[in-house]
């Protein structure tokens, strides 16, 4: 399931954020058992330097025991989860891949701009916008998967689809309130402009509570002229 954009999606996370009375513990989550890995479609920011700062000017800010800030190198947004690692073959994961470079053949390198920050029940986290260009390349990740890997595999997340930055995972339940106050008093923050020139398939892990990852693959999406980023 993917979330139609809404006239002001920032607005709407900020909203949607602003309304919880409790976060609750990210790292709880249905089958991340002990040293479990998983295979993740992702945009990955190694050289995106103003978005790196940009998150650690708001960790500085948000130094709680309830929150992990995520390290700089950790920085992504999730696309969709391809299988857990100990529910497919490399044959399939292989195929999967090749379909997918089919899928994105015609994608071209797109600007995205990164901020406010905003939240969700148990994160917080950048809004994204555009959001045009990140559900279509979802959309067809989401088909070479359920060409190759079964409709099954394919399945959307069940409370939607909302492009994100997360900067810090929740680790605990707490009272949403102190949090919502602190992330609104960074909201005028300048945003950052990242470009999108790839895509990446990880195998994704955790150590502790941080999520870690070995790139499997990186397909590169067309090089033509760029519209500057929306600020």
């Amino acid at each position: 399931m993917t979330v139609a954009p809404t006239a002001d999606p920032v607005a709407e996370d900020w909203h949607r954020f602003a309304a919880l009375d409790t976060l609750t513990n990210h790292w709880d989550r249905p089958g991340w058992t002990p040293g479990r890995r998983s295979y993740h479609w992702m945009l990955t920011f190694e050289d995106a330097a103003e978005l790196c700062d940009l998150a650690a000017r708001c960790q500085a800010r948000l130094h709680l025991p309830v929150l992990d800030p995520v390290p700089a190198d950790g920085l992504h947004l999730t696309l969709q989860r391809l299988a857990f690692a100990d529910e497919t073959t490399t044959i399939e994961v292989e195929k999967a891949v090749n379909e997918t470079r089919q899928q994105l053949s015609d994608v071209q390198t797109f600007a995205l701009t990164v901020g406010p920050l905003a939240g969700s029940s148990g994160a917080v986290r950048f809004s994204v916008v555009p959001w045009e260009p990140v559900i279509d390349l979802r959309n067809r990740i989401i088909n070479a998967t359920a060409a190759t890997l079964g409709p099954a595999a394919a399945i959307a997340k069940p409370h939607g689809f909302r492009p994100h930055v997360g900067i810090a995972y929740c680790n605990s339940p707490t009272d949403a309130r102190p949090i919502i106050q602190a992330v609104e008093a960074l909201r005028e923050l300048p945003r950052a402009g990242v470009l999108i020139k790839a895509v990446a398939l990880v195998e994704l892990r955790r150590e502790g509570r941080t999520y870690r990852w070995e790139t499997v693959t990186r397909l590169p999406l067309a090089d033509l002229p760029l519209a500057p980023p929306r600020r």
